[in-house]
């Protein structure tokens, strides 16, 4: 899907908005963090419709801002890539939107031990440990990305999602989670070796939807209070 080139691209593109944000490519990420794990918080103590809808809406914005920072690379990224990746982050915006609109995914603790430890290692990775494995690998700032870029976010919407099963946005699991399959393997082996931990997060959310298939799509949901 990508080669060396397109890769190398992104990376310069990164570097390059970094650099232009200064410190706020650390204020950004880190208020978007505090923000996520604290309405987080807030669904595991009290479940329902009120609590998740506000972490679907913050995450919406996350993806949002996200999408701005894919194109504000178009310069040095060239506009198919740049265009097509901030398209497909305001697409996933829409979707966290509408699914706060309607209720689609009631977050809270996991119940099954596997939904549970899977979940919260996607969730942890994705604010925590990404940004550490860049490092051991090299990527430092400004070459590297933080939470509320789109790798270490989608790979918390996947432990999101897996851990909201069976009441959760379905077409947005199967979505994240085939595009991070994909795109993570494709950028890991083209020169961004950190990417394989997205890789990973598609197809932990590929295989938890092939394993719960009939409890996503057959079965409903038990009722949930209003919070």
């Amino acid at each position: 899907m990508y080669n060396e080139q397109e890769v190398e691209a992104i990376l310069q593109g990164i570097a390059a908005l970094n650099t232009k944000l200064g410190v706020f490519a650390y204020l950004i990420p880190a208020v978007f963090t505090l923000v996520v794990i604290y309405l987080y918080y807030q669904c595991t103590q009290n479940p329902g419709r009120k609590t998740s809808a506000r972490l679907m809406n913050a995450l919406g914005v996350v993806y949002l801002y996200a999408g701005l920072t894919i194109l504000a690379g178009i310069q040095v990224m060239g506009a198919s890539l740049a265009i097509a990746g901030a398209v497909a982050l305001w697409l996933i915006a829409l979707l966290l939107f509408l699914d706060a609109r309607f209720f689609w995914t009631e977050v809270r603790t996991p119940t099954n031990p596997d939904l549970k430890v899977i979940s919260l290692l996607l969730m942890v990775t994705g604010i925590f440990l990404y940004p550490l494995v860049e490092i051991a690998l090299g990527f430092i700032m400004p070459r590297m990305v933080l939470f509320g870029a789109e790798c270490p976010t989608t790979i918390f919407l996947i432990g999101l999602l897996i851990g909201a099963i069976p009441k959760t946005n379905k077409p947005l699991l199967v979505i994240a989670s085939i595009n991070a399959l994909i795109v993570g393997f494709s950028i890991a082996t083209h020169g961004a070796p950190f990417d394989y931990l997205y890789g990973l997060a598609g197809l932990l959310g590929v295989l938890m939807t092939i394993k719960y298939y009939r409890d996503i799509f057959e079965r409903k949901a038990s009722p949930s209070q209003e919070s």
